[in-house]
């Protein structure tokens, strides 16, 4: 009997809400169908309304762990009639939140890291829990176009972008073909000293694959002597052509060492790993003083706005003043007016008069009052 397809289970789903991308609906049926059958532990970061998970308990009908990982407190109201699921509420990248995983599986068959789609945390998760996947099993990273916005530590040019992350991966595949003496997590090391990781060289041997999809990354886990290119195979008799390829049926792969690389500036032996990650560092530093000089150009911006509106300011208040001269201008004018006048100068007698009048009247009352007070 067919099976439902992942879309045809979406289509029909009245449960729990989930949020996935159409494309992601065909390439899981693709990546996933040899799944099916198996008792399947499955790890999910990032649960929001929990819908996932029964989509995933009826796809996987014979699935043994399905278990999701969510920050968000509110996750923890999420109830579940299939006991095969199970929610952690918790950072997941957190050492006690591991250990809460753990008790759940040892191991799981496929890991989806659909949380925060930060790059620090998609790197710390993969860190975190590739070397819990078992063999053959596959680690699958949602949403990561992600990788290319600044809001979530990312960027085109970024090298410390998870989808950096993930590209210098398919370099370590190919770790045998370096020909330069150099450990295998020569290229992660500023991404975790960046982000506080690691990953051992034992787990990065067995990377066995790295797929790009349109905001996902598929990474497929093997033993590492599956990973190894291996010896040659030979198959026919006829050497018609080029003649000597049948002699190397079952030799093993090494570098030719005719092969002359002294000119190649990036596979040269002299060349050591901090050398390397010079180039890298600047084109870093390179950003980064960008991002600081356009920080700097926001900010001279809105001190030029203040100065405007300091010198606008000023300008209004040298207006109020020059009209406060004026009327006072105004003002001497009208006195000097009414000084110069018929009635002001015929008054000045009176004004004079008046004066006096004032000085004798104080007078009296020094002269009088000191008089009562001695009687």
């Amino acid at each position: 009997m067919n099976k439902k397809t992942l879309r045809q289970l979406y289509a029909e789903h009245q449960g729990k809400v989930s949020d996935k991308w159409s494309l992601y609906l065909s390439e899981y049926d693709r990546l996933l169908k040899n799944y099916r059958d198996k008792p399947v532990r499955l790890l999910e970061i990032g649960v929001q309304n929990g819908g996932s998970l029964e989509l995933w308990s009826k796809y996987f009908e014979n699935a043994s762990t399905l278990l999701g990982v969510d920050i968000n407190p509110d996750c923890a109201q999420l109830s579940y009639d299939d006991k095969r699921i199970g929610v952690i509420v918790g950072d997941a990248n957190a050492p006690n939140v591991i250990n809460l995983v753990l008790e759940h599986s040892q191991k799981f068959d496929i890991i989806i890291d659909d949380g925060s789609h930060r790059s620090s945390d998609i790197v710390n998760s993969f860190a975190a829990y590739f070397p819990f996947l078992e063999n053959g099993g596959l680690f699958i990273v949602e949403d990561l176009h992600c990788s290319y916005w600044e809001i979530f530590e990312g960027g085109l040019l970024d090298y410390n972008s998870s989808m950096s992350f993930f590209k210098h991966l398919t370099d370590i595949i190919n770790h045998e073909h370096w020909d330069m003496p150099l450990p295998q997590d020569t290229l992660l090391r500023d991404i975790f000293t960046r982000y506080e990781c690691s990953i051992g060289e034992f787990d990065l041997s067995q990377v066995h694959a790295v797929e790009f999809i349109n905001s996902m990354c598929v990474v497929r886990k093997a033993a590492s002597f599956e990973n190894r290119l291996g010896s040659r195979v030979v198959s026919g008799s006829i050497e018609q052509v080029l003649l000597g390829h049948r002699e190397m049926d079952g030799c093993p792969y090494h570098l030719d060492p005719l092969f002359d690389k002294t000119s190649n500036l990036w596979l040269s032996r002299t060349k050591t790993s901090d050398k390397i990650h010079q180039y890298t560092r600047a084109e870093q530093s390179l950003a980064n003083a960008q991002q600081v000089i356009t920080a700097l150009t926001q900010v001279i911006s809105e001190r030029n706005g203040q100065i405007n509106t300091l010198i606008q300011s000023v300008s209004e208040r040298d207006e109020q003043i020059n009209t406060l001269i004026q009327s006072v201008s105004e003002r001497d004018g009208q006195i000097n007016t009414l000084q110069n006048s018929m009635s002001w100068r015929l008054t000045k007698p009176l004004r004079i008069l008046s004066g006096y009048l004032k000085k004798i009247n104080r007078l009296k009352r020094k002269f009088f009052g000191d008089r009562l007070a001695e009687e």
